[in-house]
């Protein structure tokens, strides 16, 4: 292979099925031997894996995606291929590879976590419809339709209630109702004392769900609910400007979805990313999601979503020796 100085290019053009066997070949010894090129792999992996996938392609309203393959028919190089590869890495590049093996050292100092505010993330001080739009502030839910509304117990909770299309792009997917909160970081580092060295952080966000009966529940199979936290560096009218395209220069992205039938139990989910020295926001979304390639709004009114919270955990990089 020639000379290829711009592993970044290489890497975009491997993720998406390109790549030749020869330049294949060169990207993996990069990976294995180079932390840069390893580093920039596996958020590009992690960025490129999640558009894939069905519930934030639909999210990304305005951006045309293929139709994805079949299991069956999906060649091993173009998508299987980078998983595998980026899960050996984690599981094996570090542990044992050419017979290297890892000592980790112990009594080192325990992780400590703590609660990172969110607004109104119980809903309690909220009634009525949330604002519409995407949000351009920090500190304020907003999104497509969906209103706090306070059950016979008192307790107050965020009710979806239609689809639609978050940017007001008539010609754009409406596939989810998503309420969406810009969360400021930078304010918050020197308290997580987010630059020393010897630890990591680690954003965990989780929600409630519950599910009630509607008019409209047997037309909506697929419908299900989600949590997704992105983190960015800019401005938050860069972030509300340039939805959803900008979900492609995301520091980190997490998601995790749960599917509930009218009347189940309700369900706590969460995920979690790492937080890198660049983010300067996170971005936090929860959602019902219907699965389906609409830009007609479609109603729903029996999803519900309670007690966001999200946390930071501080992990000790605990020192590491290597032996033969």
């Amino acid at each position: 292979m020639t000379d290829t100085s711009d592993w970044q290019a290489l890497i975009q053009k491997h993720l998406d099925g390109q790549s030749s066997d020869e330049e294949a070949a060169a990207l993996s010894e990069q990976i294995v031997n180079n932390v840069a090129v390893r580093s920039d792999y596996l958020k590009a992996a992690r960025i490129h894996g999640a558009l894939g996938d069905e519930t934030v392609a639909l999210d990304l309203e305005t951006i045309p995606f293929p139709a994805p393959e079949t299991k069956k028919d999906r060649p091993l190089h173009s998508f299987a291929w980078p998983k595998q590869l980026a899960a050996a890495i984690v599981t094996g590049a570090f542990v044992g590879l050419m017979g290297v093996g890892v000592v980790w050292a112990v009594n080192s100092p325990k992780s400590e976590a703590s609660f990172i505010p969110v607004a109104n993330g119980d809903f309690q001080s909220m009634s009525g419809p949330v604002e519409a739009g995407f949000p351009t502030r920090l500190g304020y839910w907003s999104g497509n339709p969906a209103e706090v509304i306070e059950e016979a117990d008192g307790n107050r909770t965020l009710r979806f209630l239609e689809t639609g299309n978050v940017i007001g792009n008539p010609d754009g997917g409406a596939s989810n109702c998503s309420v969406f909160q810009l969360i400021d970081l930078v304010s918050m580092r020197r308290q997580w004392d987010a630059d020393r060295p010897d630890s990591q952080l680690t954003l965990e966000l989780s929600a409630q769900f519950h599910r009630e009966q509607a008019p409209n529940d047997a037309d909506l199979p697929k419908l299900d609910s989600s949590i997704r936290i992105y983190l960015f560096q800019g401005e938050p009218e860069s972030i509300g400007n340039n939805w959803p395209e900008v979900t492609r220069e995301a520091e980190a992205l997490s998601k995790q979805s749960v599917k509930l039938a009218p009347g189940d139990e309700a369900a706590t989910i969460s995920t979690s990313c790492i937080l890198s020295s660049e983010a300067t926001m996170a971005l936090i979304a929860v959602s019902a999601n219907t699965r389906r390639g609409t830009s007609t709004p479609i109603e729903l009114g029996g999803y519900f979503v309670d007690d966001v919270q999200l946390t930071v955990t501080s992990t000790p990089q605990l020192p590491v020796r290597f032996v033969k």
